[in-house]
């Protein structure tokens, strides 16, 4: 092993980079080899379910056993931040493939991200995960790419293109660092950066972690690339922040503002919003060589051991107050503290909330996202963190205590008890009923896997020599050689005096500093030939959690005290605790709520106390409120007779459910929710189902709301303020908020009093009335002639003066084989169709299609043109296979025709169900997973099917991303959900067809899994196979024109 690099760290890193396994006594290394295997089992399940099912999506959908693209999906919120449309898992597992000797899956998902990940898509990404995932991803792949190359192993094309795509991955984030302080922006749109849609104006705060997280990335792409704007831009976010820290107590808050500097929240802690800071602060000292930096941990790591350590808990404190807790509860982030305390060479308290968080393991199968100081579920949800595995995958490294292979052995097994799917491993909803959610964050490909990976693994079996690189906050590995590059204009201060190193004892870095809590002794020289050390200190803490703390171990666990910020109104056991403090909530002549406080009601004299801490902190976040930003409204537009789109009102948008701004619109008629507030069951569900309900604000939360509504089969929801004085006019529109679940999939928008008055007004004066929930309003002069065409129905005469043809019957030879120029087309129709030009009769068709909206209920119809580019979509309550058909003509124009059946019966289909029902086909009937681009595609396809429904024009750049997939769509005869290299989509090479001597009929090659090599060998015709002809459509259709 090569000792010199650790020598400059002071001893800090010794525990874990020095010195080879001990004898494992209580696993054998049959059964250690074998749990190795089982975890690379696990991963390859994982990996293999994503690029199955899902890539080049960003993220699996392991219940749905799909990929997860940026807005085709109902919204989560700001956890879609994460999401770009840039191949996010496979790009961030890239380097666990090398750790985990994988070399060939290695150079292959290289090769994929190289020719499929691209960055300039319109979408407004987090810059904190973009930077940790995205480019701390490019950087490991790349990393680990050179390394293979230099040692020959593979990778010998490899040239830097996972620098280069870095780089740009860099250049993109840097406008959202244009600040006054260099703090960054939370938010950056990939193409546009903070131009578009007032991003500077609407994300003005920030969590500290968020800003705190760049350094290794930035750096480490400034000395690769010789680009020293990264760095220099990283270090002065660091300066900033450090420069903000509260004077007294060496502590910074949780959320501050970019501009000014402001604390917005002054929470301290080590979990979320603040936990990769400090993590960074360290690990800056270790990489870059600078001394500030462990100068700056190491005040900060007195501070929190001070204030914040209580026993083997960790709480949360005011920064300008630390002797004051700022909340009961402690998230799951925390876990890795532990790991990073190893780093620092301070064992003993690493030992004790490391056995505290096992305990809390023990009790629920993994550890809850966040939990009460007396142990007790506050929030349920786990998504396969791996902090808690990348603690105890240190904590062994250090004390090659055999314990740890234990506690990694019952996570392991745990995972695939409760955590595995068919497609992958599902993240957990609750851990109390163990229900799964639809999720599978790239970060358990990239961090959980390896973790578990390296625990179980020995030094001289790993391909890639890990001790010699460090792990950034999402486990990508950086080399520590890069402390030796000056490529920044910020001279490194690693003295290389310091390389000598001595195994038995700590070297100061500068013995004039106060060095007590620079470092720790290493516990293997003290405890030589013995693991005692780590279990009389476990054993202090035997059922810790267990054993239910009494009143007098108040230096140990502070009160459970409920804080402002964790306050829900709708919550019992919340509102009880308020009331033991003396505070009444009263309802003002407004609509708001409005608290009050005495201190003679309280309970006793703490509970008046902490009711008046309540109450500061209720008014600090009040204050806070003002800065929340305008958010984009929505509409609530009027389409029915007598207004004809000519009414619009502007209405808020939810963080939740069918997101309205990427989506097609919901139109409906209006049903008004009994009861009127939906908090309780609704009794009205016939008169809701298929329609948009309305109801009012108040008594139960937004999301409550929303599930009933979607349970009584309603297809969207208009919440209306039930304050007399709230008009849009007046009041700055909000977003209402979720709890952080997806189960809601249909829109929900708030109107304010006086518009949702109006809207109850045209419900009562017309029943019938029916609304389009869209993000902009539609043309009204297109609701007005769809009426008046529909009130007066064409007869045969008027059918003959506009000279529109009673039938066209079209056969169609799709895909011909690759050396045909043109696809053959062979049309007849009568006399009078053959005299018109096709432009014409397709404009003919189209207001042919609009006139039957409504006309049966058992078939609908709509088309639309974008120059030469036609959509027809028509659907049936009848029995039979949905279809896809493209008809290339004479003329250059094609036709994407779509054939839906069991549409559902007694009202016209729901735009969604028609959007969701044509994805599906393109997904599982045509070439559309191979293409790049897919998510502008699926984007412009909503747009063009709003306007084939609706009649609205076509914009720009929808209309030439449909132009595009015209040109690029094929049909597959065999129904196969593919994904492969980007080779095979180029040309149509891809897709071989053979023709019978039925010129009526083509047969495709059915094609394997798209990771295994592509042949380019013709396979053979295929006999007796199904052919689906177009005229094999019922006759009822001719509507349609087929």
């Amino acid at each position: 092993m090569t000792y010199k690099w650790t020598g400059k760290l002071v001893g800090i890193t010794i525990v874990i980079l020095v010195y080879e396994d001990s004898a494992v006594h209580s696993m054998s290394d049959s059964q250690k080899r074998e749990t190795k295997e089982t975890v690379e089992e696990m991963f390859n399940h994982a990996y293999g379910s994503y690029m199955k099912y899902a890539f080049p999506a960003d993220e699996l959908m392991p219940l749905s056993c799909k990929g997860r693209y940026r807005g085709t999906e109902p919204s989560r919120g700001d956890v879609d931040d994460t999401l770009g449309n840039f191949t996010l898992t496979l790009i961030d597992t890239l380097d666990t493939l090398a750790v985990l000797g994988q070399v060939e899956k290695f150079e292959t998902a290289v090769q994929l991200v190289i020719d499929y990940a691209r960055f300039d898509s319109d979408i407004i990404v987090s810059v904190f995960e973009t930077n940790i995932r995205v480019l701390g991803g490019l950087l490991g792949g790349h990393v680990m790419a050179a390394y293979f190359k230099r040692k020959r192993r593979a990778m010998e094309w490899y040239n830097g293109e996972l620098l280069v795509m870095a780089k740009e991955v860099g250049y993109r984030l840097l406008p959202a660092l244009n600040t006054t302080t260099g703090i960054p922006y939370p938010r950056i749109n990939l193409k546009y950066g903070m131009e578009k849609d007032k991003l500077a104006q609407r994300h003005k705060d920030t969590c500290t972690a968020c800003a705190g997280t760049m350094i290794l990335e930035f750096a480490a792409l400034s000395r690769l690339t010789g680009d020293p704007v990264f760095e220099e831009k990283a270090h002065k976010v660091m300066d900033y922040l450090w420069q903000q820290r509260h004077s007294s107590s060496d502590l910074l808050g949780t959320v501050i503002n970019v501009h000014s500097g402001d604390w917005i929240r002054r929470e301290a802690g080590v979990g979320a919003g603040t936990d990769s800071y400090y993590e960074y602060v360290l690990k800056a000292y270790v990489l870059l060589g600078d001394e500030k930096y462990l100068y700056r941990f190491d005040r900060h790591y007195n501070s929190i051991m001070k204030y914040m350590s209580k026993g083997p808990m960790l709480v949360d404190v005011h920064m300008h107050k630390p002797t004051s807790s700022a909340r009961h509860f402690m998230d799951a982030l925390l876990a890795f503290w532990p790991g990073l305390q190893v780093l620092k060479g301070d064992i003993s308290p690493a030992i004790k909330t490391h056995e505290m968080l096992y305990q809390v393991i023990q009790r629920h199968n993994f550890l809850p996202e966040a939990f009460t100081t007396d142990f007790k579920v506050h929030w349920g949800q786990h998504p396969l963190r791996p902090e808690f595995v990348e603690s105890t995958y240190f904590l062994y490294k250090a004390t090659h205590d055999p314990h740890y292979l234990q506690v990694g052995r019952l996570i392991v097994e745990n995972l695939n008890k409760h955590a595995r799917v068919p497609c992958g491993f599902a993240a957990i909803k609750d851990v109390v009923t163990g229900k799964h959610e639809d999720q599978l964050d790239s970060f358990v490909l990239a961090e959980t896997f390896k973790y578990l990976y390296l625990l179980f693994s020995e030094e001289r079996d790993l391909v890639v020599p890990v001790n010699e690189y460090i792990f950034t906050t999402e486990a990508h590995l950086l080399p520590l050689t890069l402390s030796l590059v000056n490529s920044s204009t910020i001279e490194t201060k690693v003295k290389t005096s310091l390389y000598d190193v001595n195994l038995d004892g700590p070297l100061l870095l500068d013995p004039e500093e106060n060095s007590d809590q620079q470092t720790c002794p290493n516990p293997l020289h003290l405890n030589k030939g013995t693991t005692s050390y780590a279990f009389d200190i476990r054993t202090e803490l035997k059922d810790y959690v267990n054993n239910v703390l009494s009143p007098g171990d108040s230096c140990i666990r502070p009160s459970p005290r409920l804080h402002a910020a964790d306050f829900v109104i709708s919550n019992r056991e919340h509102q009880e605790l308020i009331n033991r403090m003396g505070i009444k909530i009263s309802t003002m002549s407004d609509g708001r709520l409005q608290l009050l406080h005495s201190a003679g009601s309280a309970a006793s004299k703490q509970d008046a106390e902490e009711g008046l801490e309540f109450m500061k902190e209720m008014i600090e976040l009040s204050q806070n409120a003002q800065h929340d930003h305008q958010q984009e409204p929505m509409t609530v537009q009027f389409v029915s007779n007598p207004f004809h789109g000519s009414v619009s009102l502007k209405a808020g948008p939810a963080q939740f459910g069918y997101n309205l701004k990427v989506n097609p619109p919901i139109f409906g008629q209006v049903a008004i929710v009994t009861p009127y507030d939906a908090c309780h069951t609704i009794q009205n569900p016939r008169d809701l189902e298929g329609k948009i309900g309305v109801l009012e604000r108040g008594s139960c939360m937004f999301m409550d709301k929303a599930r009933r509504l979607q349970a009584a089969g309603a297809i969207g929801g208009i919440v209306i303020d039930n304050n007399k004085e709230s008009t849009a006019e007046s009041s700055l529109l909000f977003a209402m908020s979720g709890d952080g679940q997806s189960d809601v999939v249909i829109p929900l928008v708030f109107l304010f009093f006086k518009e949702g008055q109006r809207l109850l007004d045209a419900a009562y004066e017309y029943p019938d009335l029916e609304l389009l929930l869209t993000y902009t309003p539609k043309s009204d002069v297109v609701f007005n002639t769809a009426n008046s065409e529909k009130a007066e129905p064409l007869n045969p005469g008027d059918s003959e003066k506009k000279e529109v043809p009673t039938e066209i019957h079209t056969k169609v030879q799709v895909e011909a084989p690759p050396s045909t120029e043109s696809t053959q087309v062979e049309s007849s129709s009568n006399d009078k169709s053959a005299e018109l030009n096709t432009q014409a009769t397709k404009h003919v068709q189209s207001v042919e299609a609009l006139e039957s909206l409504g006309k049966t209920t058992d078939t609908y119809s709509c088309s639309t043109q974008y120059g030469p580019a036609f959509l027809s979509v028509f659907a049936t309550t009848l029995p039979g296979e949905n279809s896809f058909t493209i008809i290339r003509n004479k003329d250059n124009t094609v036709d994407l025709r779509f054939h839906l059946f069991q549409v559902t019966e007694n009202r016209k289909p729901e735009i969604n169900t028609l959007y969701v029902q044509i994805v599906e086909i393109l997904r599982q009937r045509t070439n559309f997973l191979l293409l790049e681009k897919q998510e502008e595609y699926l984007i412009a396809l909503a747009r063009m099917l709003e306007a084939a429904i609706f009649q609205v024009d076509i914009s720009h750049d929808t209309g030439q991303n449909i132009l595009k997939l015209t040109g690029l769509l094929q049909v597959e005869e065999d129904p196969i959900i593919i994904s492969g290299p980007k080779d095979m989509v180029d040309g149509a090479s891809h897709l071989y067809t053979s023709q019978s001597k039925d010129k009526n009929q083509s047969f495709s090659c059915k094609r394997t899994n798209p990771l295994l090599k592509f042949s380019e060998r013709h396979c053979p015709l295929q006999k007796n196979r199904k052919v689906t002809k177009v005229d094999s459509i019922p006759q009822k259709q001719a509507s349609d024109g087929v």
